[in-house]
């Protein structure tokens, strides 16, 4: 009701969470709301993360949930907290920190003590970004991750009692992968683990710890790039979650013999597993009409699936039924590479008849544009709008070639395919010429600036004749590659430079920046960014529109002061939507 999140306990009434029959009682109040949370295995403890202002420095408190007392875990403003695993008796967790240094993350195990209190105890302190993602049953091995870019991190078995680290890593020899332990199997003796390494799809290997021997148990599924997996805590149930052209698709199997067990039929969208417990899965569907809603499948003995439903939509009277969903669309890009994309048109459209557009670039650039639910596209789509998300190369989800497509030099190719998204959506009758917008948040803020500049290039360099796009809406996005990289968090400097170009190569760095090509923007733009961003510093959004009033091209600029990386609180939101669809019609619509 306040717009912000938080912590809520709901109880069901006679065996039902439907509105009406349950209870809510609110279990946290923080002034810029609840980050997030995690249960222990026993229901008995909850860790929270909450952060001041979105500056994501996330700070770590220990609660009871059944009287509400907390007691701090991590509290240093000028830190980053995670937990990553819960130890399998919940007296304790293992998390990753950069309080020692900024710009790494080492990682802690904490036991907790009578009372709320307990002590952490530093595990591993090695340059990086570490996480954790699996402990053994008698506590003596953590399963560990060093996280180098979205294409390169490796995965060891390391020693509580003398630190060595084992690399267990499925990679090409000489080579990298993108690779994560999903954990031990039954025994301890073995690791699951996704990797790359093979075609260069994310999928399943097994590797034995004594003999070094890699194999993959699900051979079915090597064709589908995986979105991950999930062990119970049982270690007899996998989840698996398949991204079939962003549509996400569940996998349940039995472990250790890794046989499938039916799933109840699920409406198409993108499908997550969440906890999984007592032959019991907690799964949320996420589409354009269904805003991940939680349901419970629980297997009998005979492996027959029984599903219910635990959180209902509070629609305030909008039937969501109404709401557009997607149609997947392939364009071919400048080179003839395939680009996958989301188009969402409003009721009663019909190609040929064009209507205003907006392509929405997601942010990453490792991300995919996926067939969820958005609030912001839905309100687009009911004003007249058409939407489209497009997936250029760079994104994730169509194998380890593609998403490196983009990397450091490549990086201009990827607008290229942003532009190419506006010049099909005109040659396929869906939009007309100066009546598209540019749109993104984060590094989709860095497409949207960037397409209107290569946009305008094409038509200079009598490609075309007229421009295709005729506004853009830029959100906490990166104009200035160097003074982004320069002023961002320190811990992401590194992450960020291995897929946009070291600061060591200013040149290039300067090649890719919107701002120094500033002259070849031409049209109104609406800029968006939260004061206390710590990925991309709000002095991007300064410099922009600073050079464009400097220019005089229409532009209105939006800082929430209590904002980061994007807008959380609901008023804040409230008034980004209305005023950006508000610049939209003015400029496209009209």
């Amino acid at each position: 009701p306040e717009g912000i999140f938080q912590l809520y306990h709901v109880a069901p009434k006679d065996g039902s969470f439907a509105p009406g029959k349950a209870t809510f009682k609110k279990l946290t109040s923080y002034t810029d709301g609840l980050a997030g949370y995690t249960l222990s295995p026993d229901g008995t403890k909850v860790v929270l993360f909450h952060a001041f202002g979105g500056n994501e420095n996330t700070q770590l408190t220990l609660m009871d949930p059944k009287s509400g007392a907390t007691w701090p875990i991590l509290e240093n403003p000028k830190a980053q907290a995670a937990v990553n695993l819960w130890l399998p008796d919940s007296s304790g967790i293992i998390y990753s920190a950069n309080d020692t240094s900024p710009s790494d993350f080492y990682l802690y195990r904490y036991d907790f003590a009578p009372g709320g209190t307990g002590k952490a105890t530093r595990v591993l302190a090695k340059e990086g970004s570490w996480s954790a993602s699996d402990i053994s049953k008698d506590g003596s091995r953590v399963l560990v991750s060093n996280f180098k870019s979205a294409s390169d991190t490796t995965v060891y078995e390391l020693s509580i009692k003398t630190g060595e680290l084992r690399e267990i890593t499925v990679k090409p020899e000489g080579g990298t992968a993108a690779c994560e332990a999903v954990g031990y199997l039954p025994g301890d003796a073995q690791v699951l683990l996704t990797s790359d390494a093979n075609a260069g799809l994310l999928q399943l290997f097994v590797r034995d710890l004594a003999t070094g021997k890699v194999s993959q148990p699900l051979p079915d599924l090597a064709k589908f790039e995986l979105d991950g997996a999930r062990m119970s805590e049982e270690k007899d149930l996998l989840a698996v979650a398949v991204n079939e052209d962003g549509f996400g698709v569940p996998r349940v199997y039995s472990l250790a013999d890794f046989k499938p067990l039916p799933m109840p039929e699920v409406e198409k969208g993108v499908v997550s597993a969440g906890r999984l417990q007592g032959r019991s899965l907690t799964w949320t569907i996420n589409n354009a009409r269904k805003p991940g809603l939680a349901f419970a499948t629980t297997w009998d003995k005979a492996n027959q699936p029984a599903t219910k439903q635990l959180t209902y939509v509070e629609s305030q009277g909008v039937d969501l039924n109404t709401f557009a969903l997607p149609e997947l669309v392939k364009y071919k890009a400048f080179d003839g590479t395939e680009i996958a994309a989301f188009v969402f048109t409003p009721a009663g459209f019909k190609k040929g008849t064009p209507i205003p557009f907006v392509v929405n670039y997601h942010g990453g650039p490792e991300g995919q544009s996926r067939p969820t639910f958005s609030a912001t596209i839905q309100y687009l789509v009911s004003e007249g709008f058409g939407v489209m998300l497009p997936n250029p190369r760079g994104s994730t989800g169509y194998g380890r070639e593609f998403q490196m497509m983009d990397d450091y030099k490549k990086r201009w190719d990827s607008v290229k395919d942003g532009v190419d998204a506006a010049e099909w959506l005109v040659k396929s009758g869906y939009a007309t010429p100066g009546k598209i917008a540019t749109y993104g948040g984060s590094y989709g803020g860095f497409m949207s600036v960037a397409c209107l500049i290569e946009d305008q290039e094409r038509v200079d360099a009598k490609q075309r004749q007229e421009r295709l796009f005729g506004a853009g809406v830029d959100v906490v996005g990166i104009v200035n590659v160097k003074t982004f990289l320069e002023k961002t968090s320190g811990y992401r400097r590194k992450l960020r430079e291995a897929e946009y170009g070291p600061l060591s190569d200013p040149e290039f760095l300067a090649s890719v920046s919107s701002i120094n090509r500033i002259e070849k923007l031409n049209v109104p733009m609406f800029i968006a960014h939260g004061y206390n961003d710590p990925r991309v510093p709000v002095e991007e959004a300064i410099q922009l529109a600073l050079a464009l009033k400097t220019r005089n091209i229409p532009t209105q600029l939006f800082i929430a002061p209590d904002e980061g990386h994007g807008f959380q609180k609901y008023d804040n939101r409230l008034i980004f939507t209305s005023r950006m669809v508000n610049f939209l019609k003015s400029t496209i619509a009209q």
